[in-house]
């Protein structure tokens, strides 16, 4: 865990970057950069000790930041541009401009995503880092101007001589904000409707615990190198979507109902042998940690539901 650190974070009004910005807070001189678009979202942060500046890291708007931050985590990204040039603009260009203004930092963290491997034909297949890319599973702008993201990352660590790890990352969950894909797929189940299961997949996940992230946050940035680090962020146990929610539903005594096709969404199985050599292994076990975010989760989800 770091300590004593200057260390800027974006993205924290999103689900990881939220577990982050709460476990750095206390022991760090911790700044957050994001748009604080949700009211309140602000003073939520600052009341836990954060340095909150507004603004979009897309526009490479810095003046409010500091330049002598000793590491840089960014989280942020644009998850569902509407068009090709706005992907562009959002997470190349905006991760450009945000290395370069941090170029004095000891190490720069950037937060990429699994769905920029290539699917391979085999359901079973655990992909590793040097796999083909070039996915496309959600059909959007994202996972292409995401692997464009990580070419940025990977000139400017070059160019800026600073010291840089790509994570790829998997399915994380976790309890903040909507909890991530698996927290999105709790509250359709208590609101009665199917779960979406991607049609051409094995609907097999590796999911990370936002608890284990935090945890490696630290190695993560020790292993930062020119070019980059480049290393696959998931959990160590695969388990089937279909699983999860037989597991959510066991506690909520309900029986979850699926539906396939429709939304798609990468359902990889990673090789995490990188990973582990660099952090150790996860310490949240997979059916531990989904009670625990369905604790938390559940009853806000049912009180948002009660309110609607």
């Amino acid at each position: 865990m770091l300590k004593d650190k200057k260390v800027l974070l974006t993205g924290l009004t999103g689900n990881l970057g939220g577990s982050i910005a709460a476990a750095l807070a206390p022991e760090n001189d911790l700044w957050g950069y994001a748009r604080y678009s949700r009211q309140g979202q602000r003073e939520f942060w600052e009341q836990k000790g954060v340095n909150t500046v507004v603004g979009d890291f897309a526009e490479g708007r810095f003046d409010a930041l500091p330049t002598d931050f000793d590491y840089v985590i960014h989280c942020a990204a644009n998850c569902a541009p509407e068009s090709f040039a706005q992907g562009m603009h959002d997470n190349p260009q905006g991760t450009a401009m945000l290395m370069a203004h941090c170029r004095n930092a000891r190490a720069f963290l950037h937060i990429s995503t699994i769905g920029v491997y290539a699917p391979n034909p085999d359901p079973e297949h655990a992909y590793v880092e040097t796999d083909l890319t070039g996915g496309s599973v959600m059909g959007l702008h994202y996972e292409g101007t995401k692997l464009a993201a990580e070419g940025a990352a990977w000139g400017m660590s070059k160019h800026l001589g600073l010291p840089t790890t790509v994570a790829r990352l998997g399915v994380q969950y976790g309890t903040y904000h909507d909890g991530g894909m698996l927290g999105i797929f709790l509250g359709m189940m208590l609101a009665g409707q199917p779960v979406p299961l991607p049609e051409h997949q094995s609907n097999i996940i590796q999911p990370i615990s936002d608890d284990d992230v935090v945890r490696f946050v630290g190695p993560l940035l020790d292993a930062a190198d020119v070019p980059p680090t480049l290393v696959n962020l998931g959990g160590d146990e695969a388990i089937a979507t279909q699983e999860v929610m037989a597991h959510f539903g066991k506690l909520a005594g309900v029986e979850p109902d699926f539906a396939h096709g429709g939304f798609e969404y990468p359902t990889y199985q990673l090789d995490t042998e990188k990973r582990r050599s660099i952090t150790g292994p996860c310490q949240v076990p997979i059916k531990e940690g989904l009670t625990r975010m369905y604790e938390v989760m559940a009853p806000r989800l049912k009180e948002k539901q009660h309110a609607q």
